[in-house]
């Protein structure tokens, strides 16, 4: 027993010195960014990053203070980074968009199918945890009804709370599935940004391929194979080729 409150006691003591210590980062990197020593602003983030905390607004910061410091690919790294977390936030969303207008490729994007777009939207309303609050608040309602239902004997008043539960039911699924594709699409590694000030894809995963053409810092590709060193990506207007992996950071 006393063994049992002596580790709780060291838990909480632990959990309270990590969250006094990411209190202190996060006021020593937001006045260094109010200074404009972005710089240092970075390296306070980046610290918090290294203790394992995650949030929106920590990446949407580091996001800013690379913007500033004129970084652009890091920039939209860590916006995109920080869109993954909070899907619909307007302020990541619009810096994401200022940034990516610095881009000097200008690539025609590949249209996307109107019901694909559509979905894509819907899940996008909210985060993961989000969804997830969200199914247990629908799951809660489509029980009510359904003891409602039960216990009704009234015909009309059965018949609206039968269709009353489906839709909470139906609403409960979309709800799960977004919150399953949302959380996948924090996890996905198949994704990444360009680093260097200009790359040049090749035919094949080798210096003696055949040069393509040269795409520039803070281009968004998707990850295709990996061969060695190498990597086939494609780019936003469809087109694929082979850069090196070292050319690239994951989101």
């Amino acid at each position: 027993m006393w063994l049992k409150r002596i580790f709780i006691a060291a838990f909480l003591l632990y959990s309270l010195g990590v969250q006094a210590q990411t209190d202190s980062l996060f006021a020593v990197a937001n006045e260094a960014y109010k200074q404009k020593n972005y710089q240092n602003a970075i390296h306070s983030y980046s610290d918090l990053v290294s203790l394992g905390y995650q949030s929106p607004t920590l990446y949407y910061n580091i996001g800013n203070a690379y913007f500033k410091s004129e970084q652009l690919a890091k920039s939209i790294l860590w916006y995109e980074r920080a869109l993954r977390l909070a899907p619909s936030n307007e302020d990541i969303l619009h810096n994401l968009a200022f940034a990516n207008n610095q881009i000097i490729d200008e690539m025609d994007i590949v249209p996307e199918f109107f019901l694909k777009k559509w979905i894509r939207s819907l899940y996008n309303l909210m985060s993961s945890n989000g969804w997830a609050i969200a199914s247990i608040l629908f799951s809660l309602l489509m029980f009510t009804l359904l003891a409602f239902l039960l216990l009704s004997s009234h015909a009309r008043t059965r018949i609206l709370l039968f269709f009353s539960t489906l839709l909470m039911v139906l609403l409960l699924i979309a709800s799960i599935s977004f919150a399953v594709i949302q959380n996948k699409q924090i996890h996905r590694t198949d994704q990444a940004i360009i680093m260097p000030l200009s790359v040049t894809v090749k035919s094949m995963p080798d210096e003696a391929g055949t040069d393509l053409f040269t795409v520039h810092e803070g281009l968004k590709v998707n990850i295709l194979e990996k061969v060695g060193d190498w990597i086939e990506v494609e780019f936003p207007n469809g087109n694929k080729g082979w850069i090196q992996q070292l050319a690239v950071e994951h989101i």
